[in-house]
């Protein structure tokens, strides 16, 4: 295996989909979360990583499935490292796949096991995989991503993992949506606490069982969400620091690489259709 550190990706927006594919040794993940489907396979070597409150380890030819919003980090388990690729496939294409399929209700596609053995679903990712790094090749594309949506819905997917289905209770969706409407402010413990209407230790007990992360880590992971969605669009690292509450881009840049694996501007690099590097 490669003892080097790097990463490859690349964004289609036609079909909602950024694929990426990278070999680490030293690098660690920051805890965060995705606001798309994530489903990818440990190519070689293998990670462990916290998810829904129990450690991961893969091997070879592990499939890795995380529901949208879901935390977690990951690191080599060995000097070895490991060398994996994921998709990052967007909701709303998920649903327009299983509702062309025919596969209902939508969120049939919510995955019970964050790790699993299935060599057909292990092809149908590969597959996928290779066609969005394929330059046009659109209807291959099309059609690798809807064999492997509707594999992984008929042979894989099930009822929500616990803690997904259940509707969020009002006092910790209000604290939600505040820390979604104010990213890009300075938020105190107190200022969420008063929207709740709960004091500031139940208020992080309670967010923390409900949506797997305490509140300043959730608010990490949706100001790099958003971050991310912005420079997509082309805008400037340091506008996009101001406007999402980061301190500075070289406080973005950290936070950024440390979740993601790669820096904004490589980032930004291969939404242009550049090669991003590290």
């Amino acid at each position: 295996m490669d003892s080097g550190e790097w990463v490859t990706l690349g964004l289609d927006r036609r079909f909602g989909v950024e694929r990426f594919r990278a070999h680490f040794t030293a690098h660690c993940y920051e805890r965060h979360a995705h606001e798309t489907y994530a489903i990818g396979l440990t190519e070689e070597g293998s990670q462990s990583f916290h998810c829904r409150g129990a450690t991961h380890r893969t091997r070879p030819g592990s499939i890795i499935t995380f529901n949208p919003t879901e935390i977690h980090d990951g690191h080599a388990t060995n000097a070895e490292g490991f060398l994996y690729r994921m998709l990052y496939v967007a909701p709303e294409t998920v649903a327009a796949v299983l509702d062309d399929a025919g596969i209902r209700p939508p969120w049939a596609l919510a995955f019970p096991n964050i790790l699993s053995e299935d060599p057909v679903l292990a092809s149908l990712i590969a597959r996928t995989a290779d066609a969005f790094a394929e330059p046009g090749a659109t209807l291959a594309r099309s059609e690798a991503l809807a064999a492997m949506v509707v594999g992984l819905a008929r042979r894989q997917a099930g009822a929500p993992a616990p803690g997904l289905s259940r509707p969020a209770d009002t006092a910790l969706a209000r604290a939600r949506d505040h820390l979604h409407a104010h990213m890009g402010e300075d938020i105190t413990a107190e200022d969420l606490a008063a929207v709740a209407g709960l004091s500031r230790f139940h208020l992080s007990r309670a967010f923390t069982r409900r949506y797997g992360a305490a509140p300043a880590t959730y608010l990490r992971w949706i100001r790099l969400e958003r971050a991310k969605r912005m420079l997509a669009a082309g805008e400037a690292p340091a506008q996009v620091a101001a406007a999402t509450g980061f301190t500075d881009q070289a406080h973005l840049t950290r936070r950024f690489k440390g979740a993601y694996g790669i820096t904004p501007g490589a980032f930004q690099r291969a939404a242009r259709g550049a090669s991003p590097g590290l």
